[in-house]
């Protein structure tokens, strides 16, 4: 067994200089990210077109504030870090499977905290759940350093999975539980009775909850004091440690826009469905 553990790790150190982004690299892997989620970017490049993006808006590192709803899962750690690469300071909105909790209270502290230049409190806003796609294809399946087997992303999702699978849902609320109690309930909330989604559609139904949770939370806010750029979509994990953005929402948030609120196609891919 260690034996042929370290050959696999000397296999995998070795693989590292392989850009794991380019389709003939993990080939499988290419072909069922394409296939699940057509149009998913590498994560950097994402993040690259949102910031560049948003330079016309007036959003920079020095008067802008980031925020970020990802799963508290230390592999979706990858996005937080590219948030504060390129925002600087963030508020951390974070809870399992990236449902945004955080209510009027979390997002009073948070606004509070946004810088004010020329009389307005600028401030992005990145929302996700994550899934997970193995070398081989297997869906919801990362292998981590140190743990000899498969383990799941994302896990909180994973469960709402099973449990329709196997037919029974506890819906009480569990207060020593309370965040899977209530992405279940926001879940369950959104589908017909009987059906059954596997992992990429429950992550793509949550994906859609939590961008009209996004939406809903920031309309409380006044325009005329706060602009504000929301991003939404899925967050992937792939081999070799890369990581992708499907993108879905994109917009800004301002008095000073038309209508309030501005649509910003960026991306060279249709907006896909979620």
């Amino acid at each position: 067994m260690t034996g042929n553990y370290y050959l696999e790790r000397m296999r995998n150190q070795t693989f590292q200089a392989i850009d794991g982004y380019d389709p003939t690299a993990n080939k499988v892997f290419h072909e069922t990210l394409q296939h699940h989620f057509p149009g998913a970017l590498p994560m950097k490049d994402y993040m690259k077109q949102t910031y560049n993006s948003l330079d016309s808006y007036g959003f920079e590192d020095q008067n802008t504030m980031g925020m970020l709803a990802i799963c508290r899962d230390e592999i979706a750690d990858a996005l937080w870090y590219e948030v504060v690469k390129y925002w600087g300071k963030t508020f951390n909105c974070c809870s399992l499977a990236g449902f945004v909790l955080m209510g009027k209270t979390g997002l009073a502290a948070a606004t509070d905290h946004t810088p004010i230049f020329d009389g307005v409190r600028r401030f992005t806003f990145y929302a996700m759940p994550h899934i997970a796609i193995s070398k081989t294809g297997e869906i919801g399946k990362v292998y981590r350093e140190g743990i000899h087997k498969a383990s799941h992303a994302c896990g909180a999702l994973e469960a709402i999975v099973k449990e329709l699978d196997s037919g029974f849902i506890n819906l009480a609320t569990d207060m020593q539980d309370i965040e899977q109690s209530i992405i279940r309930q926001k879940i369950l909330s959104t589908i017909k009775y009987g059906e059954k989604p596997n992992l990429v559609e429950i992550t793509k139904l949550a994906c859609r909850v939590i961008s009209q949770d996004v939406e809903k939370l920031l309309g409380t806010l006044d325009a005329a004091i706060f602009k504000y750029a929301v991003m939404t979509g899925i967050q992937i994990h792939g081999p070799m440690d890369t990581h992708w953005i499907y993108p879905q929402d994109f917009y800004v948030v301002g008095s000073d826009l038309r209508n309030g609120k501005e649509e910003i196609e960026v991306f060279q891919i249709e907006k896909q469905p979620v």
